[in-house]
């Protein structure tokens, strides 16, 4: 069966199950799309009464733990990317809103003392998976992570209550596959975002997630001028160079893209290779042309 349920978490959700009878693929669509919506009440910071902003603001003096969970990604990549993805970026994020309103750039020591206030994150995620809260919480935003996040704590549920074949989730753009078959992806070129023009590349995966993001689609209009809207936390900054990167993984252990796009050059795989992990392949596309793939990138083409 195959199936598209919107709005969830802001975007659409698309299902393929495949399953010894209908019954048990509707099953299979129940649980997820219950998960979902559990999941998504818990981790929104939209709702004054999720589980994140509960924490967030003092009423729930510890995390639930799905969102310890999640906090923990956030912290994990934090450290990985040496401070490249920070789930901190609130005031970074309005200074740019405003600049779009202004139609002019914020200035430097403006910039420097926004990055300086979100030098270390406010809470730590100790061995035992518990959360303590070393500053002022209010503005931590998990959305970055949740989305993809989601989508695999639904498909395990999905397939540790059901017995299923084959089980696409497609959330916006992060998809996941488990099961028989492969998945044939298409990549879409950042220079030329546009529905009518066919994808720049093919991937085929399998038992993989997919993950694209860039600034192609959105962007801070400032004056004649265009911002990215992916930030860089380290400086206060758009990310100007990198225009989309999209990636997969095998393993539940975070964002397969990675979120260090301006590491250091490595012998190996350039760009891409620094910010693949094991597990994870990844295509870095800059504003130039100029194409990074990771190692095993090139044997996931069709």
């Amino acid at each position: 069966m195959a199936s598209i349920h919107e709005p969830v978490m802001g975007t659409y959700l698309q299902l393929q199950i495949t399953a010894r009878t209908e019954t048990a693929a509707a099953a299979a669509e129940a649980t997820i799309l219950e998960a979902v919506a559990r999941l998504e009440a818990a981790f929104t910071r939209f709702g004054p009464d999720s589980d994140l902003c509960r924490w967030r603001d003092g009423r729930a003096e510890a995390p639930s733990p799905e969102l310890a969970g999640l906090l923990g990604l956030a912290a994990s990549w934090h450290e990985r990317s040496a401070g490249a993805f920070h789930p901190v970026t609130a005031a970074l994020t309005a200074r740019w809103q405003q600049a779009e309103d202004d139609g002019v750039e914020p200035i430097d020591d403006e910039l420097r003392a926004l990055v300086a206030a979100v030098a270390t994150l406010p809470f730590a995620v100790r061995d035992d998976g518990s959360v303590e809260r070393l500053g002022e919480c209010a503005d931590v935003d998990v959305h970055a992570l949740a989305k993809g996040h989601v989508v695999d704590l639904v498909a395990a549920a999905a397939l540790d209550a059901h017995e299923l074949d084959r089980l696409v989730v497609n959330a916006g753009g992060d998809l996941l596959h488990r099961g028989a078959g492969v998945l044939r992806v298409g990549i879409e070129d950042p220079h030329r975002a546009y529905d009518n023009v066919p994808p720049m590349l093919r991937i085929e995966v399998a038992d993989r997630a997919v993950a694209t993001s860039g600034s192609a689609r959105r962007w801070f209009a400032i004056g004649d001028e265009r911002a990215s809207r992916v930030l860089d936390p380290r400086t206060g900054r758009p990310v100007h160079r990198v225009v989309g990167h999209g990636g997969g993984r095998r393993r539940r252990d975070g964002r397969c893209p990675g979120d260090d796009l301006h590491g250091r050059r490595t012998r190996r795989g350039g760009r891409a290779g620094r910010i693949a992990r094991p597990g994870a392949e990844c295509l870095v596309i800059e504003r130039d042309g100029t194409e990074h793939r990771s190692p095993g990138w090139s044997d996931l083409e069709v």
